[in-house]
């Protein structure tokens, strides 16, 4: 079993994720269960929530806390709950992929990129119009009255930032180039979004009339599959894949 890596700062991005693609998360009842929960042995574990989203087959949650001390909270937290989502379904086995996956989140932009991200999840999806429509996340209850999981320690530190919550909400409305840790699909999908992304600044850059031509003009195209293939650390097959994907996108268009 590979050993899990240790952030310098003490905040992870842990990604917890259903067993075959399984909707273990998919009824209110569970989300609200599992949030439950989580919240029940906060109480126990010298561990701190930044941010938290839970989605229908897979969560993420942004936490604070020494390496050993995270790794029992979320054996705890996923056993339990995979305890009563085997009798609630009346099945046996195993209701989680493997252990949780944890990003090290080593410095501050990396931090507010990635609470961005695990907000804007459910509109990424499909699931909101807006990050603060979603019941199931954390973005509305830092300026809320009831905590349900937030530490009191990231409620401070984010009205101190934003001060208003309107100010919050519209911070989520930006993009960075991180690739974040997800499910296989939605790593794709954000690979597919920061290419795109690349393609129209390329477009703006350049002062093209349409987007395609970022693909017609050989220096630009050669220019922005290096782009792609540097930015998302990917191999130059890949690079190409990708490249592809957007090219005939805008073809399209």
């Amino acid at each position: 079993m590979r050993r899990r890596k240790e952030s310098s700062t003490g905040f992870y991005h842990v990604v917890v994720k259903g067993i075959a693609r399984e909707r273990n998360f998919s009824q209110t009842r569970e989300k609200k269960y599992f949030r439950s929960i989580i919240r029940k042995h906060l109480k126990n574990y010298d561990v701190k929530i930044y941010a938290y989203c839970i989605m229908s087959n897979h969560a993420h949650i942004m936490i604070w806390a020494e390496i050993q001390e995270l790794s029992f909270f979320m054996a705890r937290v996923l056993a339990e709950y995979a305890n009563y989502y085997n009798y609630k379904h009346d099945r046996n086995g195993h209701v989680f992929q493997n252990r949780f996956t944890s990003e090290c989140i080593e410095d501050e932009n990396y931090f507010w990129n990635c609470l961005r991200y695990i907000h804007m999840n459910p509109v990424k999806a499909g699931m909101a119009k807006k990050a603060a429509d979603y019941k199931y996340s954390s973005i509305k209850e830092y300026f809320a009255e009831e905590k349900m999981l937030i530490h009191e320690e990231a409620v401070r530190f984010i009205r101190n930032r934003f001060g208003e919550f309107h100010i919050f909400e519209a911070f989520h409305q930006g993009r960075k180039y991180e690739v974040f840790e997800d499910v296989k699909e939605e790593i794709e999908q954000q690979r597919i979004d920061i290419a795109e992304m690349m393609a129209h600044e390329l477009c703006e850059k350049n002062k093209f009339d349409f987007c395609i031509q970022v693909f017609e003009e050989k220096a630009v195209r050669e220019e922005y599959l290096k782009k792609i293939q540097q930015t998302l650390d990917v191999s130059c097959r890949k690079s190409q894949e990708i490249y592809s994907k957007i090219r005939k996108k805008m073809k399209s268009k």
